[in-house]
């Protein structure tokens, strides 16, 4: 089963795009897809949300492991959640797969394109949470959760956005090296620019850094251009697909 989740109200038309690229991916591969609105917020414990002052993406980051969860509980073999606003934009190559040794469970890999203080653009190495799998008897996804709620009883004043989730995930995968899903990316301001424009710089880095040319990606709403500009940057996207990317279009 495929999942996601968006406020019930106020969905932006590219916002719209996305979630039906991922439906229309997920019929397409035979899955299963679930919507749910504001309702995965109510997964959250309330002192959780207490804490997180207003925060949403943080609560949404534990509700998706409680949900999915949950949704294995079901009796659902295999269980992906991806944001709402990630973009597949190459659905006939997408698969989101692990090998039958693997131990259960993978997240996506992150190759955030940035400027340096000292000038010029970095690529850095993440992994995110965009994108998350996980099969029946992982052994993960309860202590994910468990550690979720440890963090959260011990943090006071102000929590940092990305605690629970590309933070906890990076540090835990230098240590463990799990699977990481390589086909959905996150796009970088400076990338979604280029798309914008028609430049190449941070794209160009973007497919030398990355293990391979990305077939879907989040294109970051909490750091978004404007609603017309993010919709022009879907709808070329779902026109070009990779050759945008790799400037072969």
């Amino acid at each position: 089963m495929v999942f996601q989740s968006y406020r019930d109200e106020g969905r932006p038309e590219w916002i719209e795009l996305c979630l039906e690229s991922v439906h229309s991916w997920a019929a397409h591969q035979g899955h299963e897809y679930r919507f749910l609105g504001d309702e995965l917020l109510a997964h959250v414990p309330s002192w959780v949300v207490g804490k997180t002052e207003g925060r949403n993406q943080i609560v949404a980051d534990l509700g998706r492991l409680i949900v999915a969860r949950e949704i294995l509980e079901e009796g659902v073999d295999q269980v992906i959640w991806l944001d709402a606003d990630t973009l597949v934009f190459e659905p006939q190559a997408l698969r989101l797969e692990i090998s039958a040794d693997s131990p259960g469970y993978a997240f996506g890999r992150e190759v955030w394109i940035q400027e340096r203080t000292s000038g010029g653009l970095k690529a850095y190495r993440n992994v995110h949470n965009a994108v998350c799998l996980f099969q029946r008897d992982n052994p993960f996804l309860d202590f994910y959760i468990h550690a979720c709620l440890l963090i959260m009883e011990r943090v006071a004043g102000g929590v940092p956005p990305q605690i629970l989730g590309p933070k906890f995930l990076t540090a835990q995968y230098n240590i463990l090296g799990f699977p990481l899903l390589e086909p959905v990316g996150a796009f970088s301001p400076a990338v979604l620019q280029d798309i914008l424009i028609g430049g190449r710089t941070a794209l160009n880095l973007l497919v030398d850094a990355s293990p391979s040319i990305p077939l879907a990606a989040n294109l970051c709403a909490s750091l978004r251009r404007s609603d017309q500009e993010m919709r022009l940057v879907c709808e070329r996207l779902l026109a070009q697909g990779t050759s945008l990317l790799s400037g072969s279009a």
